[in-house]
Parts: structure tokens; sequence; C-alpha cells
């Protein structure tokens, strides 16, 4: 843990860069959201109606819902962990950090705007927060991990395998975090309900 905060304080500015762009597409999900439609609204109620539904029915069957929240959750951590080992990185990393701040804002605004705020905090501490709150730190660290080893391959004046190494630990660490985070949603999640 101590080399997490080691690392974070070295590179600060580029973590809270990573930061100022997931929370740039926070706001533009957010005021996307206002501008949806009534037709809209009333399908992304259903959907979450359904959502909702759905974890209620595999209540018994927390086995499934592990399994497709750890499945959806990895594909972004894979594609942030690949991206990073990539000439292409500072660009296409804060890409990725504004459309999951985006996604994040959109489902937020939207579902407190359908549900009302008691009602709509339910849904999004079960959808949304519980797992997120752990899978985000990790976020922004694989890709603060990503830009700098981005930068580093540019550079070549560092042991780019050290580098390649730090970001595979970093990787492997977020993959806890998804184990971790699918864990709470399928087994303390449900609980919720």
């Amino acid at each position: 843990m101590k080399l997490i905060f080691e690392y974070i304080k070295k590179y600060k500015a580029t973590y809270i860069g990573v930061v100022i762009i997931f929370i740039i597409g926070l706001f533009i999900g957010a005021i996307i959201s206002f501008r949806t439609s009534e037709d809209e609204r009333n399908e992304i109620k259903n959907y979450i109606s359904d959502s909702i539904q759905n974890l209620e029915d595999y209540k018994d069957n927390k086995q499934d819902i592990f399994i497709s929240t750890f499945t959806q959750n990895m594909k972004f951590i894979f594609i942030t962990w690949i991206l990073g080992c990539t000439i292409i990185a500072g660009f296409t990393i804060y890409i990725l950090m504004l459309y999951k701040g985006f996604l994040i804002g959109y489902i937020i605004s939207i579902v407190l705007n359908i549900f009302g705020i008691a009602q709509g905090f339910k849904f999004l501490n079960i959808l949304l927060i519980l797992q997120n709150i752990i899978i985000l730190p990790m976020l922004f660290l694989l890709a603060t991990s990503g830009i700098r080893l981005y930068k580093e391959i540019i550079k070549k004046e560092t042991d780019i395998k050290y580098e390649i190494i730090r970001h595979c630990v970093i990787g492997f660490l977020c993959v806890g975090a998804v184990i971790i985070s699918s864990c709470i949603e399928a087994y303390f999640a449900v609980l919720f309900l």
C-alpha cells in the first residue's frame, strides 16, 4: 500500500490529470442526461427496473452476478492495460477515462432524475456506487501507469523492462480490485434489494 501512495505522490500531476478528465466526463454525462427525451427516459426506467428484477431473480444464483460483473469490469481494465502498453496510450487512455466518467455521470444523473433522490440513491448504491468505490481508484492508478509507460517508451532513457513489470503489477492489483468489487455486487449489494 505504501508503494501505491509513493507512486501516486511521484506522478501526482499525471494522476490528477486522469482524475480531472474523468470528472469532466462526469459533468458531460450529467449535462447530456438532461437532454434525454421522455421516451428515452421511459426506456431507461424500464431497463433499470429490469436490471433490479434480474438481481432479485439471481439472489439465489450469486455466481452468475459475479461472473457478469467481473467480465464487464475486466473488459474495461484489460483495454486500459493494453492501451497503456502502446504508443497511443497518452491520447486513448484519456479518452477512456472521459468515456468512463461520461457513463457514470449519465447514469447517476438519469437515475436520480427518473426515480427521485431517495429511490434513485437506493438504485445507485446497488448498481453503481459500492463497486466503483473500489474500482475507480485502481483504474486511475492503471491509467496513470499506462501514461507513464507510454512516456518512458517515447523517451527511451530508462530500463523499459522495469516500467513494463510495474505496469503489469498494477494491472494485477486492478484484477484484484475487480474481484473484490464483483464480490461486493454479487454477495452484498443484493442484500439491499
